[in-house]
């Protein structure tokens, strides 16, 4: 009872104090980076250090704007850069990318719009953060549930983040309310359908087992609208909490509800960032070959048309020409 006018008194004070911050807070002008020198910039977007930079320009393993370069010359975020190591292509993040790491807590919603006007999550971290800049969580968490959020502002990284193509790992406490067997472990493992919708299999764990309460541990590689809640739910066990304690290589690292920290932008993410656009860049390079090649089949077909038309025309001229000739040597013999 205490907990739950604890967070409804929260919920009311970050309501109010968001709309305050949102009057006041003006926004930030984006501007192209000023120019730096090639290593500085690679520093910078985490890709190697200064001195490492400076030995891959001599080696002739970084291109710019698709040249390979052979001094330290100046860039910027509007240059195209690549490097290349012997681990393969890295691909610099951009400079503005940030990423925070949040602890959720019960009775926020994950979206900028609600009709019941409930507490924002958007709301509560653009005041923390101090900005009024587009922020955008990677996943959600539902209402009642609690945990781990990334956050950044940078869209096509959380994007990736989110695909379930990419396998980044997502683990949860749960608590489940009801009788839990051994049986019903061991089905929640392999997975069920629910309304014609697959779920699982699961890595699931028992952590601890009190009277009707069971604690699991699960481990997601996507995560579906309430997709916990709704398979504890079809072996007849209620969720009274659910934890996220960690979203790829991050981790909640002992934070408290409403506590956040800032993160680096991990090498494992830098490396599935750069497969996505990669693949996407192929994808774009693939339909802007087929989009050419259907208009060279169409320039094809028009230049066969107008082929056959030529054709045609010359075969007719042809003919009345014959004609001419028949009926004026049809005109002698007469």
């Amino acid at each position: 009872m205490i907990i739950n006018k604890f967070f409804a008194a929260f919920s009311q004070l970050i309501s109010k104090t968001s709309q305050v911050v949102k009057q006041n807070l003006v926004k930030q002008n984006l501007t192209q980076s000023e120019p730096m020198r090639l290593s500085k910039y690679l520093a910078q977007t985490s890709v190697c250090s200064r001195r490492e930079a400076e030995k891959m320009i001599q080696s002739g393993m970084i291109l710019v704007d698709g040249k390979k370069v052979e001094s330290n010359i100046p860039v910027t975020s509007e240059n195209k850069i690549q490097v290349f190591t012997k681990n393969g292509e890295r691909m610099p993040i951009k400079q503005s990318t940030k990423v925070w790491i949040f602890y959720k807590p019960i009775g926020m919603i994950c979206s900028h719009n609600d009709p019941f006007k409930r507490p924002s999550f958007y709301d509560f971290a653009k005041i923390r953060l101090k900005t009024d800049q587009h922020i955008i969580s990677v996943g959600r968490l539902d209402f009642n549930s609690e945990g781990l959020i990334v956050v950044t502002n940078d869209g096509e990284l959380a994007r990736c983040m989110e695909l379930p193509e990419t396998k980044l790992q997502r683990t949860y406490r749960v608590r489940v309310y009801g009788t839990f067997t051994e049986e019903k472990l061991k089905k929640i493992r392999n997975g069920v359908t629910i309304a014609g919708v697959n779920y699982g299999p699961y890595w699931i764990n028992v952590e601890n087992r009190q009277s009707r309460n069971t604690w699991l541990i699960m481990r997601l590689e996507q995560g579906k609208n309430r997709e916990i809640r709704k398979v504890m739910q079809k072996f007849d066990l209620r969720v009274n909490r659910l934890i996220r304690q960690s979203y790829g290589p991050y981790k909640l690292m002992g934070l408290k509800p409403g506590d956040f920290y800032e993160a680096q932008v991990e090498p494992e993410i830098k490396r599935k960032l750069y497969l996505y656009t990669r693949k996407k860049l192929q994808g774009v390079q693939e339909q802007i070959q087929l989009e050419q090649t259907k208009l060279k089949i169409k320039a094809l077909d028009e230049q066969s048309k107008n082929d056959k038309q030529i054709e045609k025309q010359e075969n007719d001229q042809t003919e009345k020409k014959n004609l001419i000739q028949s009926q004026k040597l049809h005109s002698k013999i007469n």
